[in-house]
């Protein structure tokens, strides 16, 4: 006769018992509210919500700066300043990078209230164990562009000089990504610009993309506008998400003067999901100020002609107005 067996299969999801906290995480991470990947913060809060509340561990993200490319900077120094707030290992390759690192934002400390966390004993944090996990962790921060990080605190930066060759480059960076089992954030300025060869370039980036593609890494690359088209479109289809950075002229009597740049967005890959890819393409416009990187949907501006209104129309018809009125009357008198 046979015997009943128990089956052997395990759910996908984890459940969780009361007396039992949840699995640990890397710093710095949560999990995508769309698919089951680990995201980090790209430094800009309002940016991570444009890219679906940051980006993907083993993605990579493109730049592409127009104009004068004096804001892609900002981008990059917000996400490396993220990576030092969290201890993750930067590996940093360019000619402008020794400059970013000496001026990276100083993270915003938060109140001692709200960071402190409540001594509470353990048994009555059984059932909001979620919460107790929330207050000790912390994704993203704010940054003060006034303050700078000091150079003792980069410790976790690793700069790879700017003439290296291709294949040492990436046997650099593969080595970084071995040797730990923390989030390596990985920027990327201008590799081999202006010498740039389609095929050879094209190489060292695919090469690049399958040692970040299954680790816990993330990318970061500019460029500026001016490259081969048919590179671009190569580029594009390697990396997840492709951002275009474009400066506003500096000119008060603009409409748009409170602005600095418009971002353009190209493409936002969704990884690891059964439901097409549906985020809001609308450009946004960028504003920097000093404890605030401001993200903001593009719209029409506010209607500024000089048409006269309806009240000043009918004022200056004179006495005549209304039904009957005689002499000045306006087009909308009836």
């Amino acid at each position: 006769m046979l015997t009943q067996c128990k089956p052997i299969w395990r759910s996908m999801f984890w459940t969780a018992k009361s007396d039992t906290p949840p699995p640990t995480s890397l710093k710095g991470t949560r999990l995508s509210l769309h698919s089951s990947l680990q995201q980090t913060s790209t430094g800009i809060q309002a940016l991570d919500l444009v890219l679906g509340n940051g980006v993907n561990l083993s993605s990579a993200t493109l730049f592409i700066e127009r104009d004068r490319g004096e804001y892609t900077p900002q981008f990059a120094r917000h996400f490396i300043s993220e990576g030092v707030s969290h201890d993750h290992t930067v590996v940093c390759c360019g000619e402008r990078v020794e400059q970013w690192l000496e001026t990276l934002p100083t993270p915003i400390q938060q109140d001692e209230k709200r960071d402190q966390e409540p001594d509470l004993p353990e048994d009555q944090l059984k059932i909001a164990w979620r919460y107790k996990r929330r207050i000790q962790a912390r994704y993203s921060h704010s940054y003060d562009l006034s303050k700078h990080i000091p150079s003792s605190q980069l410790t976790s930066c690793h700069v790879i000089p700017y003439s290296t060759p291709a294949q040492e480059i990436l046997d650099q960076i593969s080595d970084h990504i071995t040797e730990t089992d923390n989030v390596v954030r990985i920027i990327l300025d201008r590799p081999f610009f202006p010498d740039l060869e389609d095929s050879s370039v094209f190489r060292f980036h695919y090469q690049l993309r399958q040692i970040t593609n299954t680790k816990n890494s993330v990318l970061l690359c500019t460029y500026p506008d001016c490259i081969p088209p048919s590179l671009s479109f190569s580029l594009s289809s390697l990396y997840n998400n492709c951002l275009t950075i474009n400066s506003l002229p500096r000119d008060k009597t603009s409409v748009y003067r409170d602005y600095h740049g418009i971002i353009n967005l190209n493409k936002v890959d969704n990884m690891c999901s059964f439901t097409s890819p549906t985020p809001d393409m609308s450009d946004r416009f960028f504003k920097i100020q000093r404890k605030k990187f401001v993200v903001e949907k593009m719209h029409l501006p506010p209607d500024l002609s000089e048409t006269v209104s309806r009240s000043s129309s009918t004022n200056s018809g004179g006495g005549g107005g209304g039904c009957g009125g005689t002499g000045g009357a306006s087009a909308l008198d009836f």
